[in-house]
């Protein structure tokens, strides 16, 4: 039982009830009865006449609302403002006109807009988490090399958020790349959530593009990670793209794996402990106080580990991680 969706927390829901149940009993009764001292409870009385839930004649005498008028009243007036806000967030939409109109005069007057230059490994890190999020259709890359194991860790969030949303993955990939345990390891947890790779003999350089839009090349071949080109200019892109397609067409399925199936991937540090915290827990809100991280960013931690589990609920995720000895 709560009322925090009407802006009732669980401790003033409680001294509601204490007085629901013990209509004659004062301030001095609830201290006694609930534990609390003095202070709380004269603060969770102003908090619940605030929610009309209460009326103050003084400050021994506490008069209780009906719950049925009042929890009532709190539905509506908490049901009207989220109305009032999505209004207010639904209007934004009308910003969007003069705004594209905006960018499309800035591009025009600016062609060289068409190719961003990011430099350093954070920085091309950062862009490419963005691109990943906004990305809507299709991801497409070529990989020469094989990844290091920071880099597949640092990916995993961005791939696995792409396939969960139903963006077809594909990559091509040379026999160095697949020479390399944890890469390859990858690739197949990759194909296994919907992903598709092949393998190619040709000569080719790292470069990823974005529902066919944008394309991201190093600016040096040999070092990727120093500085790259972030390009959106139309013929550019469709030729990079139509480099892909040709690279795909010749290339090959990922070879099978030999011998028995390898164990899935284990869970990284920070995946098992979400998942030790999970299964203590009872809220998502105090895990993600237990964990330090905001309650969406735990939430998105849960849903990329149900998607590598195939669980269907979190429950379930829990039973199949200490089926794998992930926890």
């Amino acid at each position: 039982m709560s009322l925090t969706a009407v802006g009732v927390s669980d401790e003033h829901l409680r001294l509601y009830r204490y007085f629901l149940r013990n209509p004659e009993c004062g301030t001095e009764d609830a201290c006694s009865a609930l534990g609390w001292d003095r202070d709380t409870v004269d603060e969770g009385l102003d908090e619940l006449q605030s929610h009309s839930l209460i009326r103050l004649t003084d400050r021994h005498t506490v008069l209780v609302s009906d719950p049925a008028v009042a929890v009532e009243w709190l539905v509506e007036r908490r049901l009207g403002e989220l109305k009032s806000a999505t209004d207010q967030v639904l209007a934004t939409r009308a910003v969007i006109a003069p705004l594209v109109d905006d960018h499309k005069q800035g591009t025009e007057r600016s062609p060289s807009s068409d190719i961003e230059r990011v430099d350093g490994v954070d920085a091309i890190r950062e862009r490419l988490t963005d691109l990943a999020f906004f990305t809507f259709r299709e991801h497409m890359s070529l990989l020469p090399t094989p990844w290091q194991s920071r880099s597949i860790e640092e990916a995993r969030e961005s791939d696995l958020r792409m396939l969960r949303r139903g963006i077809r993955w594909r990559t091509v990939v040379t026999p160095m790349a697949l020479a390399d345990p944890g890469t390859l390891a990858y690739l197949r947890e990759l194909v296994a959530l919907g992903g598709e790779v092949r393998s190619t003999g040709q000569a080719i350089r790292r470069m990823a593009i974005w529902d066919r839009g944008v394309a991201m090349v190093p600016v040096d071949p040999d070092d990727h990670d120093e500085a790259t080109l972030i390009v959106r200019q139309p013929g550019v892109v469709a030729n990079t793209v139509a480099w892909f397609e040709q690279v795909w067409d010749t290339g090959h399925d990922l070879p099978a794996e030999d011998g028995p199936p390898a164990r899935q991937p284990k869970l990284s540090d920070l995946e098992r402990r979400v998942l030790e915290v999970l299964t203590r827990t009872d809220k998502d809100e105090a895990a993600a106080r237990e964990m330090g991280v905001s309650l969406r960013t735990f939430r998105r931690y849960i849903a990329d580990i149900m998607l590598r589990l195939g669980a269907a609920n979190r429950f379930q995720a829990g039973l199949l991680a200490k089926e794998r000895g992930w926890i």
